[in-house]
């Protein structure tokens, strides 16, 4: 992914134990604006995608896991499975993960921000989003 951001709402909200990655409902959403920022506090329908296979509001991701890498002391998230759109028609530049379970400090509270640098599309395909390796350096979601 090109350009990507922690949400500020989710730093905030990690200091007063806002989310339960292990048991809130984390979804990520597809848009067309490339204009969401840290600052895009929740999940929006603003420029959501559209199209065959994709439903307002994404897919829920699944198979969370934490870990540690105690030599560069940073922790980070990864899910087993890409969030993934099957026989879809899709174009989109950009993607949010969020947590649908979240009510603050705002309802569907975003964590991430995902610019894909330009538009991709699937036609009559899989559209999937190929989140980073799980890595104290690349991992989607990392504290330091």
């Amino acid at each position: 992914m090109a350009t990507t951001s922690l949400s500020n709402n989710f730093r905030k909200g990690l200091l007063v134990a806002n989310f339960d990655m292990d048991t809130d409902t984390i979804k990520c959403a597809l848009y067309n604006a490339s204009s969401h920022t840290a600052n895009t506090g929740a999940y929006t329908t603003v420029a959501e995608a559209s199209g065959t296979g994709y439903t307002a509001k994404g897919v829920t991701m699944s198979g969370v896991a934490q870990a540690t890498d105690t030599t560069n002391n940073v922790s980070y998230l990864d899910w087993s499975t890409d969030p993934s759109w099957a026989t879809s028609t899709i174009t989109a530049t950009d993607c949010m993960i969020f947590d649908e379970t979240a009510t603050a400090p705002v309802a569907d509270a975003s964590c991430y921000i995902g610019d894909f640098g330009g538009s991709k599309s699937s036609s009559a395909g899989t559209f999937t989003v190929v989140l980073p390796a799980a890595a104290y350096n690349t991992a989607v979601i990392r504290l330091a």
